[in-house]
C-alpha cells in the first residue's frame, strides 16, 4: 500500500501501579513490565504518588529520589538514568523487567502513577496524569476517542463480520493521524485485495477521507496483525469512521476480550481494539479502558460426551466413571440443554456391567459420576448407549484392574505444562487446578507459567495456591514454572511446597549451568525441555541429576521424528532439535506429554477435532494440535512419587488418548538402564480407539512394526542383532484416529559389560 506509515516501539510509558503486587512480609512491591530494546537506553523517570518517596528498582538497578514537586499533584522526579534495555542488555531479546518499589504503602497504589520519558528535559510538575499524556505523547488517553464493535457476543469458533465504529474524542483528530485496529493472527488474515474471500476489511461509513494505509504484523506483538488507517481530512469532535472486517475463524475456546492497552505482547485485546497517534512520528495512544469494546465467545450447545475410568487401579479400590457432556470443541459447560437420555455399561471382553443412566448422579449442570461396582482384574471401558436402539454415543478410556497382591504399581493421568494469566496465558491462576481436576478429570496437575513474566510476590503467592489444591490420594499439584534462557525453554518442578525462582531473562541467569546447579543431585526437583523442535533448544550444560525428561508431544506437534504427521508444515529444516536427535547425544530421559495450553485448561482444552493441524487450538496462531497427556506409573498419588517417576523416567506421553500400554525389553521395565545378551521387546496396549500401527524404534530407527485393527494388542519381538554397546528401545503407538502415544525408552548394555568394568551415566 502507499502512504504507509513507519511505527515505532513505544519507548515512552506511563504505567499505571494499581496493578503492583504484595505479599505478607515482603519488603516490597512489585509487578512484570516489558520495555522495548534501545540504542539509547537514557531515560527520565516522573513518579506520581500521594505521601511516600520510595526508591524504585529495575531489575538489580535502584534509584532514589532526585526532587519532590512542591505543587500538587505530588510528583517525584527520579532524574535522568540509564534502564537495562540498552545494547549490552539481555532485554534486547525479551524485553521483560521486573519491577519493584521499596518504601512505597499498598493503599498508595491505587492513584500512582510512574512515568518513562526519553525526552530527558521532561518536567511534569503540576500535571495532571492528563496533562502529563498530553506532554508526552500529545494525546490524553481520555482525548484519543472511543470504540464500539458489532457483535459483541459470538459462539466460540464461529465466522463473523465485525463492523467497528471509531469515534474521536472531545478536540477531535487533525489531518494526517493515524488509527491503529489490531487482529489476532489467529483470526483470517486481513485483507482488501477480494471481498468474496476470508479477511476482507474496508471503511464502510465515514465523516472525513481516511483509507487503509497498512496491513501488516504488529511491532509489538508477534501475535498479532495491525490494521492502519490515515485520516486525508480532520476530524471534528465526536466524528469518526467505521471499518467492516470478516473471517472465517475465531478462537475456539471461550472467554470475554476486553481493553485497548497493550502493556505486553501477548495482552489478550478485544478485535479491532484501537490506538491512535497524531502523526507518523507520533507514539500510538491507547484509548481508555472504560472508551474500549469488548468481545464475549461463548460455548456452543451440547454435542460431545466424554467419559473418563481411571487408568490402573487395585481391586480393592473403589472407582469412579465420569462423564462430561461439551460442545463441539471441548468446551465446558455447554449452553441450553443437555441430551443425558443414556444408558451406560461397562464393557469386558467376556460380559457388559448395566451402570444405569446419568440421572440422579449429576454433581454439576454438565457433568456426572456413577460409583462402580467392585471389579475382578481385567479390562474395562465404559460405553454410552441409546436406550431404544442401543447406539453407542461415547467409548471411555480403558481401565485396567489387577489384583492388590501383585508387584505392579498403578497408573494415573496427568498434565504438568500449563499456561494462564500470570504469564502469557488467559484464565485464572486457580482455576487451572479446579478444571484439571473437575473438568479435565485429571489425578495430577501443574501450572508451568513462564518465570519472566511473573513478580517474586505473585511467585509467593502462586506456590500457595499450588500448594492449597495439592490433595494426595485424590489430586497432585506440583510447584514449577517454565524457564526460558540461551538454551531455550526448560520445565522444572518440586515435590516440595517451595521452590527457587530463576528466570532465564536476568543476566545471571540467562544460562541454563546456573540453575542445574543449584539444583544438581536434588532428588526433589526435575527439569527437562518441551517442543525441541519448534522451541530451537540448544543442547549444552546438560546435567544428568536434574534433567530427566523430554516433552515429547504438545499442543507445538510431536518432536520424535522430523518427518511425524504431527510435525507444523512451517518447521525448516535444521531447525531446533528433535527428542530422537537429544538421545543421540547420550542424554537418559523419559518421556512426557504435555499441552502448553494457554487458557489455563491443562489436559482438557479446547479442541477442534476436525482439524488438527490446521486450526489455531489457542490464542497462538501456530498450535495447532490437541493437549497431549502424561501417564505416570507410580506406587501412590502424592508429590514424592510423582517427581521420582518423572525422575525415573516412568512416565509416557499420548497425544491426548488414554492408551493403556506395558512395554519392557528382556524384563527391565520402561525408563530402565540395564544389562542383556539378547534385546526381547514385550509388550501389551489397550487403547482407546482401534490401534493401526505399533512400532519400535531402536537408536532412533523404527526397527519392528505391525499394522492391526484391534483395541488391545500383545507383542513379544526379539531383536536379531545382539548388543555390542549401549542401545535403547521405546514403543510407538498410532490409533486409527491418528492419536498416538509414545513409552519412555529403556537402555540395553551388553551383558559383557557388566562385569570388571565401571559404568557412568552420560553427563554430556
Amino acid at each position: 500500500m502507499r502512504d504507509s506509515p513507519v511505527t515505532q516501539p513505544k519507548h515512552e510509558r506511563i504505567i499505571t501501579l494499581r496493578d503492583l503486587n504484595c505479599y505478607p512480609g515482603s519488603e516490597w512491591l512489585d509487578m512484570h513490565i516489558q520495555l522495548p530494546w534501545s540504542e539509547d537506553p537514557t531515560r527520565r523517570l516522573w513518579l506520581m504518588i500521594p505521601k511516600s518517596s520510595p526508591t524504585i528498582s529495575f531489575e538489580d538497578t535502584t534509584y532514589a529520589p532526585q526532587r519532590v514537586s512542591s505543587r500538587l499533584p505530588r510528583w517525584i522526579d527520579y532524574g535522568v538514568v540509564e534502564l537495562p534495555i540498552g545494547p549490552e542488555s539481555y532485554l534486547s531479546w525479551s524485553g521483560s523487567l521486573q519491577l519493584r518499589f521499596l518504601g512505597m504503602k499498598v493503599p498508595e497504589c491505587i492513584t500512582a502513577h510512574l512515568l518513562i520519558a526519553t525526552d530527558l528535559a521532561l518536567s511534569v510538575e503540576g500535571c495532571s496524569l492528563e496533562e502529563a499524556e498530553r506532554r508526552l505523547w500529545g494525546l490524553a488517553r481520555c482525548d484519543a476517542g472511543s470504540t464500539t464493535l458489532q457483535p459483541t457476543r459470538l459462539t466460540a469458533s464461529s465466522p463473523a463480520t465485525f463492523s467497528v465504529r471509531y469515534t474521536t474524542g472531545r478536540d477531535g483528530l487533525p489531518a494526517g493521524a493515524l488509527v491503529r485496529f489490531v487482529v489476532p493472527k489467529a483470526f483470517s488474515m486481513p485483507q482488501t485485495d477480494n471481498s468474496e474471500a476470508p479477511g476482507f476489511t474496508s471503511i464502510v461509513k465515514e465523516d472525513c477521507q481516511v483509507s487503509i494505509v497498512t496491513i501488516g504484523p504488529a511491532t509489538d506483538s508477534h501475535e498479532k496483525t495491525d490494521i492502519i488507517c490515515r485520516l486525508k481530512s480532520s476530524l471534528a469532535p465526536f466524528e469518526g469512521f467505521e471499518l467492516q472486517y470478516n473471517t472465517d475463524r475465531t478462537y475456539i475456546f471461550p472467554r470475554t476480550f476486553h481493553g485497548s492497552k497493550r502493556r505486553f505482547w501477548y495482552s489478550h485485546l478485544p478485535p479491532l481494539a484501537a490506538d491512535v497517534a497524531l502523526s507518523d512520528r507520533s507514539a500510538f495512544v491507547s484509548l481508555k479502558d472504560t472508551n474500549g469494546h469488548t468481545l464475549g465467545l461463548v460455548p456452543g450447545p451440547s454435542e460431545r460426551l466424554h467419559l473418563f475410568l481411571p487408568g490402573r487401579r487395585f481391586d480393592s479400590e473403589m472407582l469412579t466413571l465420569r462423564g462430561i457432556f461439551t460442545d463441539h470443541y471441548r468446551n465446558v459447560p455447554p449452553s441450553g440443554p443437555t441430551d443425558a437420555n443414556l444408558e451406560l455399561w461397562l464393557v469386558t471382553a467376556e460380559e457388559r456391567i448395566l451402570l444405569g443412566a446419568p440421572s440422579g448422579r449429576f454433581v454439576a449442570r454438565h457433568r456426572f459420576e456413577i460409583t462402580l461396582p467392585r471389579l475382578s482384574p481385567g479390562i474395562y471401558r465404559a460405553v454410552a448407549c441409546r436406550p431404544s436402539s442401543r447406539d453407542e454415543i461415547a467409548r471411555s478410556n480403558p481401565m485396567e484392574i489387577i489384583p492388590e497382591h501383585e508387584q505392579q504399581d498403578r497408573l494415573f493421568w496427568g498434565e504438568i505444562h500449563g499456561h494462564t494469566e500470570m504469564s502469557d496465558g488467559t484464565g485464572e491462576f486457580s482455576e487451572l487446578y479446579r478444571h484439571a481436576r473437575d473438568e479435565g478429570c485429571l489425578e495430577f496437575a501443574a501450572a508451568s507459567d513462564h518465570a519472566e513474566y511473573f513478580s517474586d510476590n505473585q511467585w509467593l503467592w502462586m506456590q500457595d495456591v499450588t500448594n492449597s489444591w495439592n490433595q494426595p490420594g485424590r489430586f497432585v499439584t506440583l510447584v514449577g514454572y517454565e524457564w526460558g534462557g540461551q538454551q531455550k525453554d526448560r520445565n522444572v518442578y518440586t515435590s516440595r511446597s517451595r521452590l527457587k525462582l530463576f528466570r532465564g531473562t536476568h543476566p545471571r541467569t540467562r544460562n541454563l549451568n546456573v540453575m542445574w546447579e543449584q539444583f544438581h543431585d536434588d532428588e526433589e526437583v526435575v527439569g527437562g525441555p518441551h517442543a525441541p523442535l519448534v522451541h530451537k533448544t540448544v543442547w549444552e550444560f546438560h546435567d544428568p541429576s536434574v534433567e530427566r525428561f523430554v516433552e515429547i508431544y504438545s499442543m507445538w506437534g510431536a518432536s520424535d521424528f522430523r518427518d511425524s504427521p504431527l510435525v507444523p508444515d512451517w518447521i525448516e529444516d535444521g531447525r531446533g532439535m528433535t527428542a530422537i536427535e537429544i538421545l543421540g547425544k547420550g542424554a537418559i530421559l523419559g518421556f512426557t506429554g504435555g499441552g502448553d495450553c494457554h487458557e489455563g485448561h491443562a489436559g482438557f482444552s479446547s479442541e477442534d477435532p476436525n482439524g488438527q493441524g490446521t486450526t489455531p487450538h489457542t490464542f497462538a496462531a501456530i498450535l495447532l494440535y490437541r493437549c497431549g497427556m502424561t501417564a505416570a506409573v507410580m506406587p501412590h498419588l502424592d508429590r514424592r512419587s510423582l517427581v521420582q517417576a518423572i525422575r525415573n523416567r516412568q512416565t509416557y506421553a499420548t497425544t491426548g488418548a488414554r492408551i493403556l500400554l506395558h512395554f519392557a525389553v528382556s524384563g527391565l521395565p520402561m525408563g530402565s538402564i540395564g544389562y542383556a545378551d539378547t534385546a526381547e521387546c514385550c509388550a501389551t496396549v489397550h487403547a482407546v480407539e482401534a490401534i493401526r500401527m505399533i512400532e519400535i524404534i531402536k537408536d532412533g530407527k523404527v526397527v519392528w512394526s505391525h499394522q492391526l485393527n484391534h483395541l488391545d494388542a500383545t507383542i513379544r519381538w526379539q531383536d536379531p542383532v545382539p548388543p555390542t554397546s549401549e542401545h535403547y528401545y521405546y514403543l510407538h503407538i498410532v490409533q486409527a484416529d491418528g492419536q498416538m502415544a509414545w513409552s519412555s525408552p529403556i537402555w540395553i548394555r551388553p551383558s559383557s559389560r557388566r562385569e570388571g568394568t565401571t559404568v557412568t551415566l552420560h553427563e554430556s
